[in-house]
């Protein structure tokens, strides 16, 4: 079987000035070689999505690369082993790195550009390359008078640097015979908080004279460092005042973890923030944004920021509040930022002014850091494969209490069954992570794939405010172990684990690993909920068979239900002289999608069959 170590993303905006930079081609040299693809290396990362509003002003040429390079556009390799190539899967990452490159998160994912220094380049090896475009011509397409001055070069793209590698986009207006040069970003900015895809913003209007005879030319230059991807390559009008929120925080001026399901007894005062960003011509004065914090029960609380004094042109700076708002009712929080400045027409674009943080929930005990749709697998450290392997969270505790479960979901590859996996707690000491309590061995079976899974403490974990635990889901190593499903990018330091070694390690970039705590002492509850069973086989044609796994309850009701929601059958798992394994005839159903519900006191769960 193929291991799928982790598939990463990392999504904060991180800018500066764009500048034109001198160019040099000397020699240039790793000082530290062996540390590239190190275990335990770190970074930043932050957690919300990059807006994707930036489309509605007047386009004089585009390219998206969905047909790879036949639009014209010419790859030379200068020197060294490395070239741009068309791709639609990003990096090979086949060089045993721990930062496992995430492809290019494109808005038009058909094909996107791609260099690859980390798979195709070697140590001490100089690289240097370009990408050129055809001859473009911004006075056709039918736009009355030619372009609109200023403008703007517009692209998504990730940069992961290293040590060496310095991106450039330069701009000839003579068809190719002269150029300027203008720095995108070197490794100073490094890998460390790149976001995925980072809007790149860049005004060519001082390096176009004539605008019938534009070449623009990307150009890499490095040492066996990581690469670059880019996409939708676009020039159109650069707005005079345009400002916006390119990134928001939740979390305090500390610690950056970030938490989706909140336990009341965890709840703390919201501190917020927002990278705000000039993306317009001129320079944009007093800028700072209004919030607004909406809950269960409508608008709990709003305000305004600060203000920056300026930010010129691709500048951007973060803006911190402390809200003195600590949620208490249980239900689902949002966060709203909405950029200002002095300058009324930023407001002309109104749409990149917006974002929202809709990934707080207050619950009665459940602590999870997981948030979003389309999880990646993790299976085993790249340093230690087919070794034992542990993923998981840190958690702050903000108030006294016990940890009585574990629950994590597990990845959906059906083939891994019958093997054996398991929950730790590890707390802080003051010095590092050590282990505090492990729950019982855990056999998986098919049916647990793609479902989460829960496992119970023998003995509740007392916790104190103050503390720092890591939550982990472990297997005990093989060609073939349980996967346990990531999903919502976190700050870095977030997400750790044990490998083959039993040290502690942080991966880079993260993704939320869907391990989540149970701040419950399930030994004082009568009944337990429902958390756990399982319907096999499936499809099934005759009998389906129910195994009642974790539920005590006499009062547990079964109800089998199509997609309508009518009952077809009801069974009271009470009358079963406490048979946990059930099965149910379903010879009579009609063919298709049905579920099986099951019902206590503590709540409702449902998985789906189908009916052959």
């Amino acid at each position: 079987m193929k291991k799928f170590y982790v598939l990463l993303g990392s999504l904060l905006m991180a800018g500066g000035v764009l500048a034109q930079s001198p160019y040099n081609t000397g020699t240039v040299v790793h000082k530290f070689d062996g540390d590239k693809h190190a275990p335990g290396s770190v970074t930043y990362v932050d957690m919300r999505d990059l807006y994707e509003g930036y489309f509605d002003r007047a386009t004089y040429y585009s390219e998206d690369f969905d047909d790879g390079l036949m639009g014209g556009w010419t790859n030379n390799i200068e020197f060294g082993p490395v070239g741009f190539e068309s791709t639609d899967v990003g990096h090979a990452n086949d060089a045993g790195s721990t930062f496992v490159i995430p492809a290019l998160a494109t808005s038009t994912s058909t094909a996107w550009i791609l260099l690859d220094s980390d798979s195709d380049g070697s140590s001490g090896v100089e690289e240097m390359a370009t990408l050129t475009s055809p001859v473009i011509d911004l006075t056709a397409g039918g736009l009355t008078g030619g372009p609109v001055y200023p403008l703007k070069l517009e692209m998504e793209q990730f940069y992961a640097g290293w040590q060496s590698d310095t991106i450039f986009l330069e701009i000839s207006d003579d068809g190719g015979s002269t150029w300027d040069q203008i720095e995108i970003a070197n490794n100073e900015v490094g890998r460390e908080g790149r976001p995925n895809p980072e809007l790149v913003s860049i005004n060519i209007t001082p390096y176009i004279v004539d605008p019938t005879q534009v070449v623009v030319r990307f150009r890499w230059h490095g040492n066996w460092d990581y690469g670059w991807q880019f996409d939708n390559v676009q020039i159109l009008d650069l707005p005079d005042n345009d400002m916006t929120v390119s990134t928001v925080f939740r979390g305090d001026y500390v610690n950056s973890y970030i938490y989706s399901l909140v336990p009341q007894s965890q709840a703390v005062e919201f501190v917020i923030g927002a990278d705000v960003k000039n993306i317009g011509y001129l320079d944009q004065t007093n800028i700072g944004f209004d919030w607004e914090i909406t809950g269960p029960s409508g608008v709990e609380a709003s305000g305004t920021s600060g203000t920056l004094a300026s930010l010129s042109n691709a500048e951007n700076d973060t803006i911190w509040v402390s809200t003195g708002f600590t949620p208490t009712e249980l239900g689902e929080y949002d966060i709203s930022f909405t950029v200002f400045a002095d300058a009324a027409e930023n407001t002309e674009d109104e749409g990149n002014n917006l974002m929202i943080d809709d990934h707080y929930e207050l619950t009665e005990y459940i602590y999870a850091s997981d948030y979003g749709d389309t999880p990646t697998p993790f299976y085993n450290w790249a340093s230690t494969p087919d070794e034992p392997a542990s993923i998981g969270n840190v958690y702050l505790i903000e108030g006294d209490g016990v940890i009585g479960a574990i629950t994590a979901e597990l990845d959906d590859f059906e083939d891994v069954v019958d093997q054996l996996m398991y929950y730790s707690i590890y707390k802080f000491d003051g010095t590092d992570f050590v282990w505090e309590a492990q729950t019982d061995d855990y056999t998986t079976v098919s049916t647990d794939q793609g479902e989460m899974v829960t496992l119970f403490f023998e003995d509740p974990i007392s916790v104190v405010d103050g503390d720092a635990v890591i939550a982990v889901a472990g297997h005990y190593g093989s060609s073939v172990s349980p996967g346990f499903e990531m999903v919502g990018p976190v700050p870095q330091g977030q997400v750790r684990g044990t490998d083959g070694t039993g040290a502690i390690v942080s991966l880079i970039s993260p993704e939320a690993a869907v391990v989540r705590m149970h701040m419950l002492d399930y030994t004082e509850v009568e009944e337990l909920p429902v958390e756990k069973f399982s319907v096999y086989p499936n499809p099934a044609e005759e009998a389906l068979n129910i195994k009642l796994t974790l539920i005590e309850s006499e009062n547990t009701v079964i109800n089998v239900i199509d997609i309508s929601g009518k009952a077809h059958q009801t069974i009271n798992a009470g009358l079963v002289n406490g048979d946990r394994n059930l099965t149910v005839d379903v010879s009579e159903l009609s063919t298709g999608v049905y579920f099986v519900e099951v019902v206590n006191a503590k709540g409702k769960q449902v998985k789906k069959f189908i009916k052959k």
